[in-house]
């Protein structure tokens, strides 16, 4: 068995190994004859009994390659013989880049006033970031969704893809080039972009070296660099956004106090993640004013692992990076205008690509403040990995499972490529028109219904993850919550769902009906899709709104933060109180 072809069945392995509650993982499904060659391939490469098969490596070692025998999966992958003889004529490790001087000169920047803020939201299949400016004198918000989808050829304004490839020559593309580049070059799953990026930041490995099948090139770089080398792309627009809006006197400084949103990770995990990322935020300015002028057209990834050694070798502070936020803290913030009056208890389901992240909140005016107080309340916040990319996989297996495709057919790794570019397009026009017709270029045509989707157990545990997940939340908040949500006819547990899955019809279930917990029952009521404050200031964010969510509320002035968390509540009082007990909090 050739090397990339038992990478390829392996790394499909591990994404069937699943993680429970108690941390431990379990590998769902069966083993394939064929992972099992992989795995005995594995163990013998690795303990030097087998000689490791791998044509790509062989010819840049200068090594003959016998032409391989034809079979039926390279029928249909003629580009990969091709990309074989390009090698050979023209090793991507021949190429020499000149050293560049990175440029810090936003670290000399004048520090910014804390009265204009940035949040970034890098999401795991769209990121996206939020500009907010106080007006003192009118006791208002200035809100200016980036239009970041303007530098990364979307055709969503506000959304650049989060994604990146280094193509055969060795250079680093992002966003929607890196897939569309990525297409253009291989056919056959050899080669792939790292679409998914963010989830080495909640699954571990961000020091792992990039796979050769996400790396060409003799250069090792590692996983987490290659999260910075999107960041780096993330800042670059949000830098080019920043030049082509309103200004103010002066300009928008690159030194703008940012935020950055976060999933709901526990323990050393989100310690460790905050800490990369708050990093990370810092040198990715660097990165971007130093590639600025080129990274559209792509940086060689020789000069770009030369300019982050240089960066890390200064020890720089990064002053301008300033905080983390939960992703449901995020959009509590975006809820209310802080200036109408307002009493309600929330839950937040924010249901992303890589995470679905809850987390419960407490508004209310309160008059010693002349204003909305908000906490977060304790031992509310959760985040599970059932989320749109949970979606996609069962999708992609059920489909090569109605077709009759698995591991032993000849072009199932072709297939599985097929369906990995382009599931989240089929994902969107089965829930939103009921059914998608498909082509695969094994010749198979299958239709695929949404009832019949719905009715798979796999589909059925995304939905009870979510609701078992909100109980949990119920059963552990402090029983005071409970009483109050259910002492009076206009008392109930506000669900706000945002997040790109917010439409999803199991996700709509979740805001519906009523919840008995603790010998009560509380009464559901979903919130508004789009805030009443918003629909006033900012109408044009309407359809865009469960996306940006996060950002928008993340860069606001932070009362929730500054409100600290609360253990109890303590009636209609508690605005007033909290700061006269601070037994209240924590």
């Amino acid at each position: 068995m050739e090397n990339f072809k038992a990478q390829l069945l392996l790394e499909n392995l591990l994404e069937r190994v699943e993680t429970l509650e108690d941390g431990n993982r379990k590998l769902t499904g069966k083993l394939t004859d064929a992972e099992m060659q992989a795995l005995q391939h594995a163990i013998e490469v690795l303990s030097g009994t087998s000689t490791p098969q791998d044509p790509v490596a062989e010819v840049r070692s200068g090594q003959s390659v016998n032409k391989p025998t034809i079979t039926p999966i390279q029928e249909y992958q003629p580009e990969l013989q091709q990309q074989v003889t390009e090698v050979q004529e023209d090793p991507v490790s021949e190429h020499t880049y000149a050293p560049i001087v990175v440029n810090t000169s936003t670290l000399d920047l004048p520090v910014t006033s804390e009265d204009i803020r940035l949040c970034l939201d890098f999401g795991t299949a769209m990121s996206k970031a939020t500009l907010v400016e106080d007006d003192e004198y009118l006791d208002a918000e200035k809100v200016q969704v980036l239009k970041l989808g303007l530098y990364g050829d979307h055709e969503d304004e506000y959304m650049l893809v989060s994604s990146v490839y280094i193509d055969n020559s060795g250079r680093l593309w992002f966003g929607k080039a890196a897939n569309d580049l990525s297409i253009s070059e291989t056919d056959d799953g050899s080669r792939q972009r790292i679409d998914n990026i963010k989830r080495w930041l909640s699954e571990g490995g961000l020091d792992t070296p990039v796979s050769r099948q996400h790396n060409p090139t003799d250069i090792e770089i590692k996983y987490s660099d290659m999260i910075l080398a999107y960041l780096m792309f993330l800042t670059w627009s949000v830098n080019m956004a920043l030049e082509n809006i309103e200004q103010p006197e002066g300009g928008y400084p690159k030194n703008i106090n940012r935020r950055f949103a976060m999933p709901c990770l526990t323990g050393v995990d989100e310690k460790e993640a905050v800490h990369r990322l708050s990093q990370y935020l810092g040198e990715a300015q660097i990165l971007a004013d130093t590639f600025f002028s080129t990274l559209q057209s792509g940086i060689p990834l020789e000069q770009f692992v030369h300019a982050v050694r240089d960066v890390r070798q200064q020890k720089l502070d990064y002053q301008f990076v300033d905080r983390n936020i939960s992703e449901p803290l995020g959009v509590a913030g975006s809820l209310i205008s802080w200036r109408d009056p307002v009493d309600k208890l929330f839950m937040v389901i924010d249901v992303g690509a890589g995470t679905s992240d809850l987390s419960m909140y407490r508004f209310h005016f309160d008059p010693a403040n002349e204003g909305n107080v908000a906490v977060e309340i304790k031992d509310s916040s959760r985040g599970i990995t059932e989320a749109g990319n949970y979606l996609d996989q069962l999708l992609k297996a059920y489909i090569l499972k109605m077709v009759g495709i698995d591991s032993s057919h000849p072009m199932f790794i072709n297939a599985q490529w097929d369906l990995e570019k382009n599931i989240r397009d089929y994902k969107e026009t089965l829930f939103n028109e009921g059914s998608v017709y498909l082509s695969l270029r094994t010749g198979d045509d299958v239709t695929i219904e949404l009832d019949d989707f719905q009715e798979l157990e796999a589909v059925q545990k995304f939905s009870q993850a979510l609701s078992d997940t909100m109980l949990e939340i119920l059963i552990s908040v402090d029983s005071s919550w409970i009483e109050w949500a259910t002492a009076g006819p206009y008392r109930n547990l506000t669900v706000v769902l945002t997040g790109g899955g917010a439409s999803l019809p199991m996700v709509q279930e979740l805001a519906k009906g009523s919840i008995p917990i603790k010998g009560k029952t509380i009464e559901l009521e979903q919130a508004r899709n789009f805030p009443a404050w918003l629909e006033e200031d900012y109408p044009d964010l309407d359809d865009d709104y469960p996306r940006v969510a996060v950002s928008l509320g993340g860069a606001r002035r932070w009362l929730i933060s500054e409100q600290g968390m609360a253990k109890t509540t303590a009636g209609d009082g508690y605005g007033k109180r909290i700061h006269e007990d601070p037994s209240l909090l924590w």
